[in-house]
């Protein structure tokens, strides 16, 4: 993939020179060198580029792998020579078809098809065949219709909807027409009370009458039964008698016991395709800018915490009788042995390092300062650059008197920097400070309401 990616880049680099624009932009080139100074921008753009796009290509190519493995695994359509018509009670179905006339382009068509009647015979059948199942599902979680505990399930279609079921309690003070017992476990009789369903049966334009008997018996309940079902009871009551009220209040206690009530809560979620992989792409670009930018605030911020005691060491240094030149060649060699010693690199002696090998290379001692203090990008180098090549245009005359100036200026500039960085600090901290002070309030707060 490194290859590849690498091959992808440079075709890309190409083809932007082909209309006429450079292969890297200037702002990258110029950043890259402030950022890794010992690197070489284009070779290290390019290293960069290369991994950024195997990366996002990475991500690409499972997201779409993934999606036409969704899309492989759907069905595609058959040829189709007759239609089923659904059975009785279900609802009518509409087919989407595609005829094709010879050669000639398909043309859809919407076909609807009814349910099928049932003959006499048929519909007996169906109605016998419903009424002992019916027998069955109606039981619910009870062992039979002889030893009824718990509310009935009374279907409302059976065969698969194919006959319809309609229920009637010819004793309500038992249970009613939905099968929900009216009674408590402790308001019936031991031996059980025996109640009545009248149950019809309907298949198309046939009907029969069928009348269930049934014996409710008390069932063996647990006490989280028995205290549900009693707490459910008495909410049902406030329902049925405070009809006209805004507020329903819970019941607060149960045998002396407090009672707190919570809603339920609901989650959902759901998954695009497409969407993420791309969505990741973005991010991980989005990702690379802020840290880029992130170290470029780093690098301005380390240049100028720096640049006081620069200056002051340059200064001393050409009291001491040394040209700008040899100073700038001494302060280089001090720092390549600090970082043979394990120091970590700095950013003011990098750019040092650049402009004193483009003096060596012949560069005119001038220019090399002019563009140290471009390359800087920073106000204050800027201006240190500019003392520098104007001394070597000028003559040498108050330049340490000058740099000496420069150098409080630094050191107070450096003071208000700290303060700054400090209240910055103070002010992420901010957020953390309040959580605490919430969790604080929380634990002595929450206590105290519930105390009431």
């Amino acid at each position: 993939m490194g290859k590849v990616s690498l091959w992808a880049v440079d075709k890309y680099r190409n083809l932007k020179m082909k209309c006429g624009k450079p292969p890297v932009s200037a702002e990258r080139i110029r950043i890259c060198r402030r950022l890794h100074p010992r690197e070489e921008p284009e070779e290290y753009l390019r290293r960069l580029d290369g991994g950024l796009f195997a990366l996002a290509g990475g991500v690409l190519l499972t997201g779409c792998l993934l999606c036409l493995a969704v899309l492989w695994l759907r069905q595609q359509p058959e040829r189709v020579d007759w239609l089923k018509r659904p059975d009785y009670g279900e609802p009518e179905t509409a087919y989407e078809l595609e005829v094709q006339k010879g050669k000639e382009a398909p043309l859809s068509v919407e076909v609807l098809v009814e349910e099928r009647i049932y003959t006499e015979e048929e519909a007996e059948e169906a109605l016998e065949a419903a009424y002992k199942e019916v027998l069955k599902s109606m039981l619910g979680e009870n062992e039979s219709i002889g030893h009824v505990t718990k509310a009935l399930s009374l279907p409302e279609k059976a065969l698969g909807g194919r006959v319809l079921a309609d229920w009637r309690s010819k004793t309500p003070e038992l249970f009613d027409d939905w099968g929900e017992l009216k009674k408590l476990p402790g308001e019936l009789l031991e031996e059980g009370e025996t109640g009545f369903y009248e149950l019809t049966l309907v298949c198309g334009e046939y009907s029969r009458e069928y009348e269930i008997e049934l014996t409710v018996c008390p069932p063996e309940q647990t006490e989280e039964e028995v205290f549900l079902e009693r707490i459910k009871k008495e909410i049902e009551e406030k329902l049925e008698t405070q009809k006209e009220a805004v507020r329903i209040e819970l019941p607060d206690q149960y045998d002396g016991e407090p009672l707190t009530w919570y809603e339920e809560s609901e989650t959902g979620g759901g998954i695009w395709l497409f969407g993420i992989p791309v969505l990741c792409c973005v991010l991980l670009i989005l990702r690379e800018k802020q840290k880029e930018k992130k170290k470029l605030q780093g690098r301005e911020t380390e240049m100028l915490l720096d640049y006081p005691e620069f200056v002051s060491k340059f200064t001393v240094l050409l009291q001491a009788g040394l040209a700008a030149r040899n100073v700038w060649e001494r302060m280089v060699k001090e720092y390549e042995e600090r970082r043979k010693q394990g120091e970590k690199p700095r950013y003011v002696y990098e750019e040092m390092r650049i402009t004193w090998n483009q003096m060596k290379n012949g560069m005119y001692e001038s220019r090399a300062y002019g563009e140290f203090g471009r390359r800087c990008g920073i106000h204050a180098y800027m201006k240190f650059g500019a003392l520098l090549e104007q001394n070597l245009k000028q003559g040498t005359t108050g330049l340490v008197l000058r740099l000496r100036e420069e150098a409080e200026a630094a050191f107070e500039e450096r003071k208000n920097l700290a303060r700054r960085l400090s209240e910055e600090a103070e002010t992420k901290l901010m957020l953390p400070m309040f959580m605490m002070l919430f969790m604080v309030l929380t634990v002595i707060m929450v206590p105290a309401f519930l105390s009431f």
